[in-house]
């Protein structure tokens, strides 16, 4: 059982001082009355600090990015042992248990997602008293909406990661995660709210963030504005399948003409496809570190890692221009990721792998949404769009058919654009829901162990349809939670997994 200071419900001193990764002395000297925030500007140094991401811990973990599709298992160049952790790559029963047998008991991206939504409760708690002590109201607006905005992401991270995937027929009984909005002390355990629950505090807070970003923050990529909540809102309502609101608020974000698709007909050969400074950048905070970690950067790692998958790379046209800008190839052919290439870990320029959102996005959302409300044209139109910059004028592929092909075509782009952005796994487990359209695929992992003088295949894992496999489809809470909340908080029992050859 790990410290308390890890716990959702903890004191709030705790929260600020011993759950603060950054260890700011500013904030161990913060009281749980909140005496020692006088002003705005105190109030904007703990937005800035403590509910933001910071760079060092601004990916999200492996798993995000090892359990879908794009990705498959690296055969070391290293003779060397070292300890794989694949169980979440080879959807285990106890995904956090390693080849060795060690069992890790903790989830440091879940309790530091969980401390940083208690700050921001803390933080609309106290705009709401600072106001009444006649400090700026403007400032304490955007504050406030800053602080909508980013409890609204990280509740949409958690419940698309440790929750049920939303089924709008069933939403309100499906499990999603624990909700805490209010910042007071409560000795109490905490239980899963339904998805329904979740997504409705979402939506919620993006809307009030609308509003209360109004004209801040523009032309800022780092810091939330209106368009980073519009853009997010056309996310969430696809998810939701509210087809004409996911295309109400992505117009939102395109009539603003701030933002422009990267015409890949004039990138610069070897540049960074994307930073913080990319006209299609709407929203980043923190790094572009996860595809690093997982040696998809990296010539030939040393150590277990991974590549893109064939699968992924065999879904680009031989003429897509997104195969070199996207890609570079190893010495052996493989295909590494190359969206940020020369400033990577660069502190100046750089572009978060989890917590970013872009206007292509806005375009697919667009596509997918018109299309499910049978707009064949409109979507056919919309993703022509955005596909233009991607091909050369004179090779852009039409795209043609209604109904199911043309979604499926949408659903593909979205994939070949998107990959390492944190965006597959999600997309997965909802087109596995969907109401119109569902679609779910088996996916195939091969198993890379070591052989005693270095690593070689041995069988693979596979991970079934959505409807036969559900369980596999969401992420366990770690056994330290679930065992401190004595029953109230629980896990849906994940089946064992069987090596096949």
């Amino acid at each position: 059982m790990h410290s308390s200071a890890n716990r959702i419900w903890i004191p709030l001193f705790c929260i600020l001082c011993i759950g603060n990764l950054s260890c700011k002395k500013f904030l161990s000297t913060y009281s749980q009355n909140s005496s020692f925030i006088e002003t705005t500007a105190n109030l904007d140094e703990i937005l800035i600090g403590d509910a933001y991401m910071e760079y060092y811990f601004a990916s999200a973990p492996e798993m995000m990015y090892s359990m879908d599709d794009d990705v498959e298992a690296l055969i070391p160049a290293s003779p060397n042992k070292t300890t794989l952790y694949g169980g979440f790559h080879y959807w285990q029963a106890q995904p956090r248990l390693s080849s060795e047998g060690v069992l890790t008991t903790t989830d440091a991206w879940f309790n530091n997602l969980y401390s940083r939504i208690s700050r921001i409760n803390t933080i609309l708690l106290n705009v709401n008293l600072l106001k009444d002590k006649g400090q700026p109201a403007n400032a304490l607006t955007r504050i406030s909406g800053e602080s909508h905005f980013l409890r609204a992401l990280y509740y949409f991270m958690l419940v698309n990661t440790y929750g049920k995937p939303y089924k709008p027929a069933t939403a309100a009984t499906d499990y999603g995660i624990p909700i805490k909005t209010d910042p007071a002390i409560k000795e109490q355990f905490v239980s899963r709210s339904s998805t329904q629950e979740v997504y409705d505090l979402i939506v919620s807070d993006l809307l009030e963030a609308e509003k209360e970003l109004a004209g801040a923050n523009e032309p800022s990529t780092i810091r939330a504005n209106q368009a980073s909540a519009q853009a997010l809102l056309s996310r969430v309502y696809l998810f939701m399948e509210n087809y004409e609101q996911a295309i109400h608020y992505a117009d939102q974000v395109i009539s603003k003409h701030r933002y422009t698709l990267t015409n890949l007909n004039t990138h610069p050969p070897g540049k960074d496809f994307l930073n913080k400074f990319s006209p299609e950048v709407i929203f980043t905070m923190g790094a572009n570190r996860t595809a690093g970690v997982m040696g998809l950067y990296m010539d030939e790692p040393s150590f277990p890692a991974y590549k893109a998958a064939d699968d992924l790379v065999l879904g680009y046209a031989q003429n897509d221009l997104r195969l070199q800008v996207f890609f570079i190839p190893n010495s052996k052919g493989q295909m590494r990721v190359a969206k940020k290439r020369e400033t990577f870990n660069s502190t100046v320029d750089d572009v978060s792998d989890t917590y970013m959102i872009r206007f292509s996005e806005i375009y697919l959302n667009k596509a997918e949404a018109l299309a499910a409300l049978d707009r064949f044209e409109e979507a056919r139109s919309t993703l022509q769009e955005f596909r233009k910059t991607r091909f050369k004028p004179n090779e852009l592929p039409p795209v043609t058919g209604e109904g199911q092909v043309l979604i499926n075509a949408i659903r593909q782009e979205r994939r070949l654009e998107l990959c390492w952005e944190a965006q597959r796994w999600f997309d997965l487990r909802r087109y596995g829901v969907n109401t119109k359209y569902p679609f779910s695929k088996s996916i195939r992992h091969r198993n890379v162990v070591f052989a005693g003088n270095g690593y070689a295949e041995n069988g693979y894992y596979e991970l079934g349809p959505y409807d036969q496999d559900k369980a596999a489809y969401v992420v366990p809470i770690a056994n330290d939670e679930i065992e401190f909340n004595r029953g109230s908080l629980t896990n849906e029992q994940r089946p064992d997994r069987p090596l096949k050859f």
